[in-house]
């Protein structure tokens, strides 16, 4: 049954672009005064039984904080803006960037990804049409009245080939070269980043490409590009792989492993912090700033408006893949 609960903020609500934060303040006030259903009670905090992945677990870890000293602090401070600094001041203190990729990967949580089965059953539970409330963060805001079933449209992006509609339009197919999908040591995007720059210097790459390789100046296109992010993701600079490609090394499991080692961290990543960036990578373009972008490269290759759902679909089908979805 629905839950309506209007003084608890929608888990799209940010602050300093955190999204989630809000809402999780709100859940500790309430339960401290005996305001929060008791459905809600087991999702709280840490949530072993649910082996730490529920949404207050992962925000906590993304700002190095326990739980118990943020409830504690949630109490004792005037704002969620009081809490916040506490949190950044005492824990990680994660980038503008990184709280960015956190905040994509938690509200786009339940769009093809691992929990997209739950979501769609949680979806019809709610009457709902499954392909039209499609995030956790959806069925928060129908669940506790913010928004209806009605308020939201079916959505269908399904894989296979897609057809262009610019017949003098063929896709641009480099022997060699991954999709952005493909992974190693479960990063996405890698293998295709250190290929590109092999095959510049053998000089199949196209021209025109090699203006976005890596990241250059202050273009803030450039500084959005998946190169630079990938880069800056693992703590590495791009002109460095590059040499390391340059001098011979083109196998992207011992350059992974190198970039892991002369990292600041000095480590792979957490499982937790790759899979959070694969999902940012993956979904890029999908609810975001780079939907226009994305917009713009349908329509100039003569694909039809929506035919993919993320760049990295756009990417393949461009390069003669089928989408994945």
């Amino acid at each position: 049954m629905p839950h309506p609960l209007p003084e608890l903020p929608s888990a799209h609500d940010a602050i300093d672009g955190l999204v989630y934060f809000p809402r999780m303040l709100g859940k500790i006030r309430l339960h401290a005064v005996g305001k929060l259903p008791q459905v809600y009670v087991p999702y709280l905090g840490d949530a072993p039984q649910f082996g730490g992945h529920v949404f207050d677990a992962r925000c906590c870890r993304l700002l190095g904080v326990s739980y118990a000293d943020l409830v504690a602090k949630t109490h004792e401070l005037p704002t969620d803006a009081a809490v916040l600094e506490w949190a950044r001041a005492t824990g990680k203190n994660p980038t503008a960037e990184q709280t960015e990729i956190w905040s994509a990967y938690a509200s786009k949580r339940g769009w093809r990804d691992d929990a997209t089965p739950s979501m769609r059953e949680w979806a019809v539970k709610l009457g709902a049409d499954p392909d039209a409330v499609l995030t956790w963060f959806d069925g928060f805001d129908i669940d506790e009245g913010r928004k209806t079933p009605s308020d939201f449209k079916p959505e269908s992006f399904p894989p296979g080939p897609v057809a262009s509609a610019k017949p003098e339009k063929s896709p641009t197919v480099i022997p060699g070269l991954p999709s952005p999908y493909e992974k190693i040591d479960g990063v996405v995007y890698f293998p295709r980043m250190v290929t590109k720059i092999a095959l510049a210097a053998a000089g199949k790459l196209p021209q025109e490409w090699i203006a976005s390789c890596g990241y250059a100046g202050n273009d803030p296109a450039i500084a959005k590009n998946f190169d630079s992010l990938c880069c800056r993701f693992l703590g590495i600079d791009y002109a460095a792989i590059q040499a390391k490609v340059l001098a011979g090394e083109t196998d992207p499991s011992v350059l992974l492993a190198w970039a892991f080692a002369t990292s600041p961290r000095g480590a792979r990543p957490s499982d937790e912090e790759i899979t959070v960036w694969n999902a940012f990578m993956t979904k890029r373009g999908w609810r975001d700033p780079l939907y226009q972008r994305l917009a713009f490269r349908l329509d100039d290759s003569g694909y039809p408006a929506g035919a993919v759902a993320v760049m990295f679909d756009y990417i393949d089908i461009d390069e003669g893949r089928p989408v994945r979805g």
